[in-house]
């Protein structure tokens, strides 16, 4: 790992020194409660791996427009965005591929069935209210796209008294944003409904000075509950996303975008709906869950206003999931046991007769158990899946981890080790472009291994925390893509990728109402020797906030830090190295009454000049002006 830390890096690690003495917001462990470490409801303190949780304050502090920039304050996790809005934003954890991290809205898988991967570009979510990010090898819990960890996107839930809220946003780049969601629920029956319309003229993406890219996106969601019994309820939730954005592309093939007329547009459905059970059997007490999802993806492309290709993909998922409770003595324990099963169909069409034309379908099913076992200052867990894909042999994954509370310095220290798969996706395995790639139906399934040791302390009578880990793993046969043939195409790797770091987290209330929160990471991740690109060696983010008791202003400042990365050259095929660069943003709000407030918020505030992607101009300093009415 190299030494090299820009100035940035030492204010930022000097943020986190602070924030190593304490912790934020003054809320102690046993009262957060986990999901992606056990697919049902777990106290943090059951919790044997590394899980970092955003909830409503921390992303109402950062106040950001898009989900993936908010990401930014969770440790392990690397933003890549291919230009501005709407560009195609990939999120790396732990150094490994985009596509190795499963992401979930509201319980919903939102990956492409067409590349496994979850585009972050479309999800502009206001109505956003908790992030959860379990880091590490998940495929025994979360199949086989969790390789890297787990991403979990919670929206707003209707509680026992109405709520609503509408905000109106205005500012740079003529970007014009409009959101609202109401919310209600009476006896047994809740829902909610929240819509969003966001709006920008865009800036040159190709960094010519030519015509702006502008970017738009409509977001209609509802969520419902209703309790049939005591024990029995039916759970549901639909999100429709629709995304048109304007894009350069490198029309001569030279490795540079060319200011040309491209346009694409997306359609994002995610639905679920859910019967939930309670029973108690004696002295154990059981969850049943069955529930249906569906994932369905379409997008389309234009090169000057003609049509030039679609892509459709949906999947379909069924499962059940039971867990059971019980106390025997001092010792608490937990079992999970799971059946899932999932279909993927796609469909592309680019015209009568061309080669891309194709439909695909590939069946997976699963069984999979969880268990866990607290006694005393004592936490094990021990997962393990069969998986059945039609095109690859059977995968069996597993995880184990332990956890040890040191009660006299209020400290805890754990340690993980797990195994993980990724299948290839429908684009690697059989994609088609005459001029540019041809897929690979030979192709393996990726495998990674890991492990992690952690320490997590607690000061200052829980006003106060700080978290370190190291982590390391090894990918074998990893996925590329091989430009030195013609067309390029899809290869596993001889060799194998192995990735090692360092996560450090920590928060600090240091009063009623100043709060400090930040993240460092350093991470070294190399295939057979040489770097892999787009895994910045550091990374920090730093939240400072201010939210007084006495005065109707509050204010948030942000300082994310990205280190010096290596990325591709296209046009000579050789590695470029992306300098590092420091994203400052803030809010400054004033309630003109309650539940009524003005704000002023600002992105890249320092107008930093850089790129996530080589080859892609990134938006400069944002100015916006907001008004903002709830009532939770």
């Amino acid at each position: 790992m190299r030494n090299s830390i820009s100035h940035t890096a030492l204010i930022l690690g000097g943020c986190f020194c602070l924030t190593s003495q304490s912790f934020a917001q003054g809320a102690s462990e046993d009262e957060v409660i986990l999901v992606t470490a056990a697919r049902t409801p777990l106290p943090a303190d059951d919790a044997t791996v590394s899980v970092s949780v955003l909830d409503e304050a921390a992303l109402e502090d950062r106040n950001l427009v898009f989900a993936a920039d908010t990401l930014r304050a969770v440790p392990g996790l690397a933003v890549s965005r291919s230009g501005g809005p709407g560009g195609l934003t990939q999120i790396r954890a732990r150094g490994a591929e985009a596509n190795h991290v499963l992401v979930l809205i509201d319980g919903i898988e939102a990956a492409s069935p067409f590349t496994g991967e979850a585009d972050f570009a479309p999800f502009a979510l206001d109505d956003l209210t908790r992030i959860e990010v379990a880091r590490g090898e998940q495929s025994a819990l979360w199949g086989a796209d969790a390789i890297g960890g787990v991403i979990s996107l919670t929206t707003r839930r209707a509680g026992e008294e109405p709520a609503y809220g509408l905000r109106v946003e205005g500012g740079s780049y003529d970007s014009r944003r409009l959101t609202g969601y109401v919310a209600s629920g009476e006896g047994r029956v809740s829902g909610s409904f929240s819509a969003g319309f966001l709006e920008s003229d865009g800036f040159d993406v190709s960094g010519t000075t030519g015509e702006a890219d502008g970017y738009r996106n409509q977001t209609l969601a509802g969520s419902g509950r209703v309790d049939v019994t005591e024990a029995i309820g039916l759970e549901t939730a639909v999100r429709w996303i629709t995304s048109e954005n304007q894009f350069d592309s490198d029309t001569d093939f030279d490795g540079r975008l060319d200011d040309v007329d491209r346009e694409g547009e997306a359609d994002n459905l995610f639905a679920r709906v859910a019967v939930i059970a309670e029973q108690s059997l004696g002295r154990v007490s059981l969850n049943h869950e069955w529930a249906a999802q569906l994932t369905d993806t379409d997008s389309e492309t234009r090169a000057d206003g003609a049509f030039t290709g679609r892509n459709d993909g949906q999947r379909g998922q069924l499962h059940y999931l039971v867990t059971g409770q019980w106390d025997q003595g001092e010792t608490r324990h937990r079992l999970t046991g799971l059946i899932e099963t999932a279909t993927d169909e796609t469909e592309a069409f680019a015209g009568e007769d061309a080669g891309q034309n194709q439909s695909n379908s590939v069946d997976t099913w699963a069984v999979a158990l969880d268990y866990g076992m607290a006694h005393g200052p004592w936490d094990l867990t021990l997962s393990a899946r069969h998986e059945d894909n039609e095109l690859f042999e059977d995968a069996v994954t597993w995880r184990a981890g332990a956890a040890l509370a040191v009660d006299a310095v209020n400290g805890r220290v754990r340690v993980s080790a797990g195994e993980g798969v990724k299948n290839p996706g429908v684009f690697e395995l059989f994609g088609f472009f005459p001029d540019f790639f041809v897929g690979n139906p030979d192709l393996k399934p990726e495998s990674s291994t890991g492990w992690e040791i952690g320490w997590e302390q607690t000061l200052l009578d829980g006003a106060a925390s700080w978290s370190a880990t190291w982590f390391e793993s090894e990918l074998e046969d990893e996925i590329f893509t091989d430009f030195g043939v013609f067309p390029a195409t899809a290869r596993n790797a001889d060799g194998t990728s192995e990735r090692q770091g360092l996560e450090l987290e920590g928060a600090y209330a240091i009063n009623t109402q100043v709060s400090i929160s930040g993240q460092l990471t350093w991470l070294d991740s190399e295939e057979n020797g040489v770097a892999e690109i787009r895994r910045p060696e550091f990374l920090g983010s730093a939240t400072l906030a201010w939210r007084p008791d006495d005065l109707p202003v509050r204010a948030a400042l942000t300082i994310d830090h990205t280190g010096d990365q290596i990325d591709t050259d296209f046009g000579t095929f050789q590695p470029v190295t992306l300098d590092a660069y420091t994203l400052v943003g803030g809010t400054l709000a004033y309630a003109v009454r309650p539940g009524a407030e003005l704000y002023v918020r600002g992105e890249n505030l320092l107008d930093e000049d850089y790129q996530d992607v080589f080859g892609y101009e990134s938006a400069g300093r944002g100015l916006y002006v907001g008004l903002r009415l709830r009532r939770s």
